[in-house]
């Protein structure tokens, strides 16, 4: 390939760019992100805000990086890479926050962002966020433009609201200052083996067509989910097409290849096309 085609390839491939924390077990976090990412046809970047020591049985501990390293890895993506969209999933601490809220307000706004607002290990049983910096969350409200809370995170951002009430949630979300909003259904039951979640957008709130459910508590979901969306906006699509493409890509991924190959949870398993 020549020199001429390196660059006009350079000018047709879409980045997008991660900001989240490590799993050394490849379910979750910046792994689970690059993996969506490549799924979805675009090339991955990642700016790491923590270190984790995790497996499928749970989160034993995590450490954050220093201010300076994160705002030194943002620069480092943009002063080279021409991004077309952002992930933001763990931001642990307040200054971070901040610095994840300079760099974003500081994009284009073409470049699509989309922030999945992690505060607990999947089982619940480990913060990963501080109280203060869940508190200056609302600082990326401003730029991002779509936030993918499941319901228990929802309810932490917007106060005290009835968990069984999806639809005030996400309303709520909105009054708060968010763009954009799609809430994750799985915590709430469900009949007849089906999940439903929840898009808003400017005052309006809907239903999502529902898709099966997966029993099993996969690792990596939330991820996952909101990764793909930031890859489908990278490719061009509209906001409804891009929620929609990744939730069927990530309900696929849970049908058809969620496995069992820790001690404790299942995660996405990829090997070749076998399935």
């Amino acid at each position: 390939m020549s020199r001429e085609s390196y660059a006009d390839a350079r000018e047709e491939t879409a980045v997008a760019l991660t900001i989240a924390g490590t799993d050394p077990t490849g379910a979750a976090g910046i792994n689970a992100d690059l993996q969506a990412f490549r799924d979805c046809g675009v090339h991955g970047a990642a700016a790491i805000t923590a270190v984790l020591w995790q497996n499928t049985q749970g989160v034993n501990g995590w450490r954050a990086v220093e201010p300076d390293e994160l705002r030194g890895q943002l620069m480092a993506v943009a002063d080279d890479l021409k991004l077309a969209a952002v992930k933001i999933g763990m931001v642990p601490t307040a200054e971070l926050v901040d610095v994840v809220a300079n760099f974003i307000g500081e994009l284009d706004e073409s470049v699509s962002v989309v922030f999945d607002p992690v505060m607990a290990s999947g089982g619940g049983d480990r913060e990963l966020t501080t109280a203060s910096a869940r508190e200056r969350f609302e600082v990326l409200a401003g730029r991002v433009d779509l936030i993918t809370p499941n319901v228990p995170e929802a309810c932490q951002l917007v106060g005290d609201v009835d968990e069984e009430e999806p639809e005030e949630l996400a309303r709520r979300l909105m009054e708060a200052g968010w763009r954009r909003v799609m809430l994750k259904g799985g915590h709430l039951g469900g009949g007849n083996g089906r999940i439903v979640d929840w898009y808003a957008q400017d005052g309006y709130v809907e239903p999502l067509p529902a898709l099966q459910r997966v029993d099993a508590d996969v690792r990596g979901t939330g991820c996952q989910l909101s990764s793909a969306i930031a890859a489908w906006c990278a490719t061009g699509g509209g906001w409804r097409d891009a929620v929609a493409n990744a939730r069927l890509y990530l309900n696929d991924l849970l049908v058809t290849r969620a496995k069992s190959i820790g001690e404790g949870r299942p995660l996405v398993v990829r090997v070749g096309d076998r399935r």
